[in-house]
């Protein structure tokens, strides 16, 4: 899976600009606040629908401007498919081919996989992080789990509207059970799936972890449900959201919204039985979410046949000698990646296309 070409209008600091990308190693040069973060922004957009840095489309249109375009041209085993994202007017247009679609139909038919120093946000920040993490990255393996988790929302969000209509006495118990079912049957599928990506994916981390940081050290990642427990339910998933369904109604009824499901769950890293976000020091939770990133492409490659694209911003400006030189190593077996750089090119693998940004412009090293 590669992107040939990206074409942008008005799209954060880019007026007009047109990109070609080689088929393998492409480094992204420049100064600082020149363009190479909105760049990799753009493709990333053009593969899944939406930025990975602002959900707001109206923050991505250039100042002064009212629309902005994305069009690019996908390759997958000589197939070419032509996607273009445009937005203006408060409305988000998708061509796929010159058919129009859904954004979520976007979703897994060009998957990438972008990390920044700013992922160690995923260890150190809110929930909220982690679960978006976990509902990309298996959204891009099925479309049956993307397909659930919007029923999912649907169901939760009708949920929560009866909750506070029955503060108010306007619905009756008998009125939620089809909603409070509808949360457990796919809040079912949806922590299944997540606990099993979990145990899929830990020892391509822990392999990865221990490359880089030169130490055999026991990484695991712990799904932690949020309003009901999985321990001693003997029927698993199910039987703990129920009997969250019926502990948490009086709570809910004051509070007005659902308290339990996967919607506030999360997972946590432990590194050496300790938790990373709590003990470990920056340099262990920046290898983490690097291990990490590199396990979901080659998990991506084991499930879908081919390579994700992979974008890595700065990446390497954090990282000392060795484990730059770690990195290297294990991304050296991937297909095609765009990478950015403020001061060096980092250590060399293969033939480099590089590609200059200076106030969002394009042109290309000798």
């Amino acid at each position: 899976m590669r992107i040939e070409r990206i074409g942008l209008t008005n799209f954060r600091n880019f007026s007009s600009a047109d990109v070609e990308f080689a088929p393998r190693r492409n480094l992204v040069l420049g100064p600082n606040a020149q363009g190479k973060t909105n760049l990799l922004e753009a493709i990333h957009i053009l593969c899944v629908g939406r930025s990975h840095r602002d959900r707001k489309d109206e923050n991505l249109v250039k100042f002064g401007e009212t629309f902005y375009r994305l069009e690019g041209t996908i390759e997958h085993i000589g197939v070419r498919t032509t996607i273009e994202v445009a937005y203006g007017d408060e409305r988000k247009r998708i061509r796929v081919n010159a058919k129009e679609t859904r954004p979520a139909n976007l979703i897994g038919l060009t998957p990438v996989v972008a990390s920044s120093p700013e992922d160690i946000d995923l260890i150190k920040r809110s929930p909220g992080y982690r679960r978006t993490f976990l509902d990309m990255a298996l959204s891009q393996l099925s479309r049956e789990y993307l397909v659930t988790l919007q029923q999912y929302m649907k169901a939760l969000a009708h949920r929560n509207v009866l909750i506070r209509r029955r503060q108010e006495g306007g619905v009756s118990r008998r009125e939620t059970d089809v909603w409070d079912q509808a949360v457990v049957d796919s809040g079912e599928r949806i922590v299944t799936a997540r606990i099993g990506f979990l145990a899929e994916i830990e020892p391509r981390v822990e392999e990865n972890f221990s490359v880089m940081s030169g130490a055999v050290t026991g990484i695991e990642l712990i799904y932690e449900p949020r309003g009901y427990s999985l321990e001693g339910a003997a029927s698993g998933v199910r039987e703990g959201l129920n009997a969250a369904l019926e502990a948490t109604r009086q709570l809910e009824l004051a509070r007005g919204f659902t308290l339990f499901g996967p919607h506030v769950d999360d997972f946590k890293f432990l590194c050496g039985g300790r938790d990373i976000r709590l003990f470990g020091s920056e340099g262990e939770q920046r290898t983490a979410v690097l291990a990490l990133t590199c396990a979901e492409v080659s998990l991506i490659r084991a499930k879908a046949g081919y390579y994700p694209i992979v974008l890595l911003d700065d990446v390497f400006a954090e990282l000392d000698e060795a484990r730059s030189r770690a990195l290297t190593s294990l991304i050296s077996n991937f297909d095609q990646i765009i990478l950015t750089s403020s001061r060096s090119a980092p250590p060399a693998e293969g033939e480099i296309e590089e590609i200059m940004v200076a106030e969002g412009r394009i042109s290309y090293g000798g």
